[in-house]
């Protein structure tokens, strides 16, 4: 159980938050297991609002891709898997007092990613079953200043590897969607 895909507690605790969103993954016992880079050039950040971000595991192996694309509507992301292929696409969803995302994995497994309104729980869910709940912890007062926050994934021990890694890139999706809500008032 030595992979990232293989933990059933994540830690997500972002490094940088200006320009970036990279995080640093550990397992439940502050092992770390894998990286989230933000990649693609400054420019394209602060011209166009697109962002690309890349998972790996520790060894520098990668998970997925996020691709966040500059949209003037509803938030929408785009997961790939290791060799490019389409993982999953996920839309924010209007909702009142909540945020709400679906998640259209490439096999047609949907998953909603439901939360409160201020985004420090979220749990997915496919049909009845719950892969994974996400809670975003204190990371201190210093870290809240630089707008860094720490995630808590626990998956279900049952929940599939590929569906592990969409998980891990809607967590990375809702951190992008609470910062532009933020960022916009």
């Amino acid at each position: 159980m030595n992979g990232l895909l293989d933990q059933n507690i994540l830690l997500m605790q972002q490094v940088t938050s200006m320009m970036s969103n990279n995080f640093e993954i550990t397992d439940e016992h502050g092992q770390p297991v894998g990286i989230v880079e933000t990649t693609g050039s400054l420019a394209s950040r602060m011209l166009r609002g697109s962002r690309a971000l890349t998972v790996t595991e520790v060894s520098g192996e990668p998970v997925l891709s996020v691709a966040d694309s500059m949209n003037l509507v509803r938030d929408t992301f785009e997961l790939s898997d290791p060799h490019g292929q389409p993982l999953a696409h996920l839309r924010k969803r209007f909702a009142v007092f909540r945020t709400s995302v679906d998640m259209h994995l490439a096999d047609g497994t949907v998953v909603e990613m439901n939360g409160n309104v201020l985004g420090f729980d979220f749990e997915f869910r496919l049909g009845d079953r719950i892969p994974a709940r996400v809670s975003r912890q204190w990371s201190g007062f210093g870290k809240a200043l630089l707008g860094r926050s720490t995630y808590s994934v626990q998956f279900d021990p049952e929940a599939p590897r590929h569906v592990r890694a969409a998980i891990i890139g809607g967590v990375i999706a809702l951190d992008l969607i609470r910062r532009k809500a933020e960022n916009n008032g």
